[in-house]
């Protein structure tokens, strides 16, 4: 037997352990996350219950702003363009 084909063999093993450990090192952190997310659901579930209240309320103060700043402005845009066109209108006659 080589020196070569002895070196393969052994990089065979040596990669199978690999992998192995790889294995297992994911198989451990899943059981980790796993077990965590009892504990963690909880607090998640408190702190996105708290952030959609908040955008409710901010959703609610845009609107709102829209309703007394834009709405203005686009009247008077369009009732100033109505009038443009009214004026346009009446010269070509």
């Amino acid at each position: 037997m080589s020196i070569l084909s002895q070196a393969s063999g052994v990089a065979a093993v040596i990669l199978a352990i690999e992998i192995f450990v790889i294995g297992l090192a994911v198989l451990a952190g899943l059981y980790a996350v796993v077990s965590a997310v009892g504990r963690v659901v909880p607090r998640v579930r408190f702190w996105l219950r708290l952030g959609f209240a908040r955008l409710l309320q901010v959703e609610e103060v845009v609107i709102t702003a829209m309703h007394w700043l834009l709405a203005p402005i686009l009247f008077l845009a369009a009732f100033w363009a109505g009038l443009g066109e009214g004026v346009r209108a009446l010269r070509r006659r």
